[in-house]
């Protein structure tokens, strides 16, 4: 358990969405000193992390910490400075459009969805750019077979379903475009806890089927370290703790602040 590393050689191809190469043990997605911020407050200070080719990363942290804004940075909603790479590929300075063709996928804090739209039509959503009408087809009975409630609610408006349904159309809608990266801001948001333990099974299902590399900001400790590789905590924009989920639970000062116990 340490904090990250500060040097990683770029590697991979300028390929887009779908399958990604392999990475030479460097991360896949890679972070170094990134620096974000809104206007003249900055919020991140120096943040260097690096996530393996399929793992779920998971983002600890307080409220204020910095969390939301290193997501907004990694999809392009935020221009930083610093270096983001993905599969040996910048990303920094890009648009949120090009990021996402390069196969970043992003599930906002309070999901947005089109709450007029039907179910079927926030999923299309999702594959706007491509054209490939039987693989947005393939896709859609794909998405319905990790959220098969989505295929029964299809002709429904996005309004009109649960906070867990509506959050499950998010990363369904995310699932649309075939993600390499897929982010996600505090899914558990208002959520059940019977319900948010369905999401994070279902997350952890997408990862272990689509080998879709995740990183996870969730206040939930507990289920966020249950199903990551690997943590991170961040503290007033600087990554304080890095390890494998496990080294950061057996961490004294995590579990007193975010676990509820001591050890």
């Amino acid at each position: 358990m340490s904090a990250p590393e500060n040097q990683a050689p770029e590697h991979g191809s300028e390929s887009g969405a779908g399958v990604a190469e392999k990475g030479d043990g460097q991360g896949f997605l890679v972070v170094e000193d990134l620096h974000a911020g809104y206007g003249a407050v900055r919020v991140l200070h120096g943040v260097s992390l690096r996530v393996d080719e399929g793992d779920i990363c998971a983002i600890l942290g307080p409220n204020g910490a910095g969390k939301t804004t290193l997501l907004r940075a990694l999809c392009g909603m935020l221009r930083g400075q610093g270096t983001v790479r993905l599969g040996g590929v910048p990303l920094t300075g890009r648009p949120p459009d090009a990021v996402a063709r390069r196969g970043v996928a992003h599930v906002p804090e309070g999901r947005g969805t089109f709450m007029p739209l039907t179910v079927e039509e926030n999923l299309r959503l999702g594959a706007y750019a491509r054209r490939d009408r039987a693989g947005v087809q393939a896709d859609l009975e794909r998405v319905y077979g990790h959220f098969p409630v989505l295929k029964e609610r299809v002709k429904q408006a996005a309004g009109s379903l649960s906070g867990g349904e509506q959050q499950m159309l998010a990363i369904g809608r995310a699932l649309m475009s075939r993600p390499r990266l897929l982010l996600l801001d505090e899914p558990s948001l208002g959520l059940a806890p019977m319900v948010t333990r369905e999401l994070f099974g279902i997350v952890r299902s997408i990862n272990q089927e689509e080998r879709t590399t995740v990183v996870v900001v969730e206040q939930n400790a507990h289920l966020a370290l249950d199903i990551a590789a690997q943590a991170h905590v961040l503290e007033s924009g600087r990554i304080v703790l890095s390890g494998s989920a496990a080294e950061i639970r057996a961490d004294e000062q995590v579990a007193q602040a975010y676990l509820g116990y001591r050890i």
